[in-house]
């Protein structure tokens, strides 16, 4: 090297390069780090690999198991006019979903300890609007009467009970259009565990909701803000004797709701810290190599997103009550839906 050249290039400068190299190569290597972090971590997670299909005998047999027995004295209305659901092969609200769009299906699932797959007990579809920044959660009624493939008419909760993930969603496309780009499980243990490793879970409750709690289950909370563990949260958000399904539902989300906000603003290394302990109480069907990139691409919308709530079949759509399944035999359902109305609300939160 010339003495000009040596002069054009400056010792500071040599220095200034120096340290931003170095500079950089740390960030590398934290980003490298904190990937390979994530990847070990994801390995916790219970990967769906295969599906149990049940037979048409053994679904006969489990959807009995919620059929009521008619009391010879019972005036409680049965509705005789039913719709049999059928799916539309040509519907006329077409429901389109773009690349700005990611829907991920949370599904609550009514297992206990030594059982196999069971109903989805609840159902909440979140779906990521890249292009509006909003995020929105939709209850999807469990005891809807629609028609399941292979299966024919019965509640919605037994889709997954007879078919997995897959069934469920492919149910779900079948009537209201929509795409589940991945579905996420946690039975009830699971949900309490997942609720006090968070911290718990702040909820406001009503007086009814709370005199409930009390005589039903011994919990002694009052009316208005109250910070529930996870096995009171659990108790809370499957309520259902109180009043019905819809109301549970909202509850539901609003358990959701509340952990959302409580963890939107939370640091990356205070999320990271907690999923040793989080990930082995899921169950996925998203590969390992998408959920790093849901993670990298979703997780920053949580911070100022406009975050909506839904659900489907919406009031109005549909009605609710017992219909008639045998000659001595009743089951509640929601029925009658009017599948392209609710295609309509969801193709509003697709929209870019």
């Amino acid at each position: 090297m010339s003495d000009r050249t040596k002069k054009r290039f400056p010792k500071w400068a040599k220095i200034t390069l120096i340290v931003v190299a170095v500079i950089l190569l740390l960030i590398m290597l934290c980003v490298i780090g904190i990937a390979l972090y994530l990847n070990a971590m994801l390995d916790k997670i219970d990967y769906v690999q295969h599906h149990t299909t049940l037979s048409t005998e053994e679904a006969s047999s489990i959807a009995q198991e919620e059929w009521e027995t008619i009391p010879t004295d019972d005036t409680t209305p049965i509705e005789e006019d039913v719709t049999v659901p059928t799916v539309p092969t040509e519907p006329e609200v077409p429901v389109e979903q773009g690349e700005h769009i990611v829907n991920i299906l949370l599904i609550g699932q009514d297992r206990r300890p030594g059982q196999g797959t069971q109903r989805s007990d609840s159902m909440i579809l979140v779906t990521f609007n890249k292009s509006t920044k909003a995020i929105t959660m939709t209850s999807i009624m469990r005891d809807q009467y629609v028609n399941i493939p292979g299966y024919g008419n019965d509640k919605l909760c037994h889709a997954y009970q007879y078919g997995g993930m897959p069934l469920l969603d492919q149910t779900l496309y079948d009537h209201f259009g929509i795409e589940v780009d991945g579905n996420i499980e946690v039975d009830f243990s699971g949900f309490e565990s997942i609720i006090d490793l968070l911290g718990g879970v702040d909820v406001v409750l009503t007086e009814k909701e709370a005199d409930y709690m009390y005589w039903e289950y011994g919990l002694t909370l009052d009316p208005g803000p109250n910070h529930l563990c996870g096995k009171d949260a659990l108790v809370y958000a499957r309520i259902r004797g109180l009043d019905n399904d819809y109301n549970r539902a909202g509850r539901q989300r609003k358990v959701l709701l509340s952990l959302v906000e409580k963890y939107k603003d939370q640091d990356l290394t205070t999320m990271l810290s907690m999923l040793d302990q989080l990930l082995p109480l899921v169950t996925t069907d998203i590969p390992k190599s998408q959920l790093i990139s849901y993670a990298l691409e979703l997780f920053p919308m949580l911070d100022g997103a406009t975050i909506q709530t839904l659900r489907i079949p919406a009031d109005g759509t549909f009605k609710g009550g017992y219909i008639k399944v045998s000659a001595n035999h009743r089951m509640w359902v929601q029925y009658n839906i009017d599948f392209e109305a609710n295609r309509r609300l969801l193709q509003q939160i697709f929209a870019s």
